[in-house]
């Protein structure tokens, strides 16, 4: 990696398909000093890139269109100085073309890990952090959403999880209509965006719809399921809001 980096890059453009992780991303790299700019695709990020290249580039590793390794590679033609991480809920063992690997949701100390070095592309076979086992009857994560108080004002969180819950409805209501692939990809972004708010049951129920199901009762009660659970983790979230 290029000693020559400064531990926190100054202008880092963010990177994801889903409104909410990036909304979160983009307030964590505010809240460690970055200049942060957005892009909603791979395609966006490469046209930005190759106009000004950033300092560093966080990118979600599953996104339509243009992603994962093909991206780095198109990105580091766009931009060769740039520190280059990928983000994902599940970081792979390893992953060619990136400096690093981190997992969502994103810390804090994670970031400042990443732009201190401590992530490095000669130790592709460190495995990842150990998943969380959080207790099934949890709604709302206390850890992230602590975390996510202390990084963004009053007004700016309760926009984060407005954001949220608007996307998340709108997709469950698309996935109503879709067909099983669409459901499958729709549900990966919907997991995505509540692991990065810490809402955990909204999580679970989108991963177990992400693996697929073929019964179509099935599939629809499982809809059911996670509308019910963002019914509930709206109201504790409003609860939590006014603590």
């Amino acid at each position: 990696m290029d000693s020559g980096r400064s531990p926190t890059p100054h202008r880092v453009l963010a990177v994801d398909d889903d409104p909410v992780s990036l909304a979160v991303t983009a307030v964590l790299l505010e809240a460690e000093g970055c200049l942060v700019q957005q892009a909603h695709s791979g395609a966006q990020a490469l046209d930005l890139v190759r106009s000004d290249p950033p300092d560093c580039i966080l990118a979600d590793l599953r996104m339509p269109g243009i992603s994962s390794t093909e991206l780095a590679v198109s990105l580091r033609k766009a931009a060769p100085r740039a520190m280059l991480l990928a983000m994902s809920a599940t970081p792979p063992p390893h992953l060619d073309g990136y400096d690093g690997v981190l997992q969502k949701p994103l810390s804090p100390e994670g970031l400042r890990a990443a732009f201190a070095n401590q992530i490095s592309p000669s130790d592709p076979h460190r495995p990842p952090p150990a998943p969380r086992d959080p207790k099934d009857d949890v709604v709302i994560d206390p850890d992230i959403f602590e975390r996510l108080r202390r990084a963004i004002d009053p007004d700016g969180l309760e926009e984060v999880f407005s954001v949220f819950f608007r996307d998340t409805g709108e997709r469950i209501a698309a996935m109503r209509h879709a067909d099983p692939a669409e459901i499958r990809k729709e549900a990966h972004t919907i997991k995505g965006g509540a692991s990065m708010v810490g809402a955990l049951q909204i999580s679970r129920a989108a991963a177990v719809l992400e693996t697929g199901i073929d019964d179509p009762d099935d599939r629809r009660r499982k809809l059911d399921e996670l509308e019910a659970h963002c019914r509930f983790a709206t109201i504790i979230l409003r609860q939590r809001l006014k603590a």
